[in-house]
C-alpha cells in the first residue's frame, strides 16, 4: 500500500472517529488530527535529525578553526565524516510520510479511486477547492489560513532566526523570503493542503523551540 493509500485509511478513520463532534467539518478536523499524529509518531526521529544538526554545526565549527592544516581537515574529514552522512538518515525516513500526506490533499485519485476526502467542505468549502476558483465566503476561509501561515511564517523568522547578523546579498533577501514560502506555495493548493500547511508548520516552529530550548 502507497504512502498516500495509508494517509487516505488514517484521515478516513478520524474523519469517522470525530464525525459526531465535528459534524461536515470532521474531514478537515481529521486533516489537523492526523498531521499532529503523525509528528507526534515522528518526534524520535525529529530529535535524531536535532542531535546530528548540532553535531554538524559543531563539525563545522572545528573546520573553520583548522581551514589552514590540511593535514588536520583530512583527519576531521575520517573521523567526522560517517557520522556527518548517518546524520542524513532521520530527514530520508521522514521525506515518505509527509510526501504521502501532501498527495493525499493534492491528488484528485488515490490508490486508483477517487479521493473522496476532497469532497467533504469546512465551512462550507469543499477541500477540493483551489483560490483561484474561490468566491464569497470561500475567499474569507481561504484568507485565513493564508494570514495564519503568514503569521506562522513571521514567528518563524523572529523565533528560529540564527544568532548574529543577517547575511548581505542575495543570501540576506533569501533568509528573509524563505519563512513565507508557505504562503506562496498556499495560493496554488486546495483547501485541503493548505490547512496541512497550517498545522505541519506550526508544529515545526513549535517543535524546533522546544528542541533548542532542552537540547540546544
Amino acid at each position: 500500500m502507497s504512502p498516500s493509500s495509508l494517509a487516505f485509511e488514517l484521515i478516513s478513520t478520524l474523519a469517522a472517529w470525530v464525525a459526531t463532534p465535528f459534524g461536515t467539518a470532521a474531514t478537515a478536523a481529521a486533516i489537523v488530527l492526523g498531521t499532529l499524529a503523525v509528528r507526534l509518531c515522528l518526534l524520535p526521529v525529529a530529535f535524531a535529525q536535532h542531535r546530528a544538526d548540532l553535531r554538524r554545526t559543531t563539525v563545522l565549527a572545528r573546520l573553520a578553526e583548522v581551514r589552514e592544516d590540511r593535514d588536520a581537515v583530512a583527519a576531521l574529514a575520517r573521523s567526522e565524516g560517517g557520522g556527518l552522512l548517518r546524520g542524513c538518515l532521520p530527514m530520508l525516513v521522514q521525506i515518505p510520510v509527509f510526501m504521502g500526506l501532501y498527495q493525499l490533499f493534492v491528488s484528485p485519485r488515490v490508490g486508483g479511486h477517487v479521493n473522496t476526502l476532497l469532497d467533504r467542505t469546512l465551512f462550507g468549502v469543499p477541500l477540493g477547492t483551489h483560490l483561484t476558483a474561490a468566491t464569497g465566503h470561500e475567499l474569507l476561509v481561504f484568507g485565513t489560513l493564508l494570514v495564519l501561515l503568514a503569521a506562522i511564517g513571521y514567528a518563524s523568522s523572529r523565533v528560529l532566526r540564527p544568532a548574529g547578523p543577517r547575511p548581505a546579498g542575495p543570501a540576506g533577501v533569501l533568509s528573509r523570503v524563505l519563512p513565507y514560502a508557505s504562503v506562496v506555495t498556499a495560493l496554488f493548493l486546495p483547501l485541503a493542503a493548505s490547512l496541512y500547511l497550517v498545522t505541519t508548520t506550526a508544529w515545526t516552529v513549535a517543535q524546533t523551540v522546544v528542541l533548542r530550548h532542552f537540547w540546544g
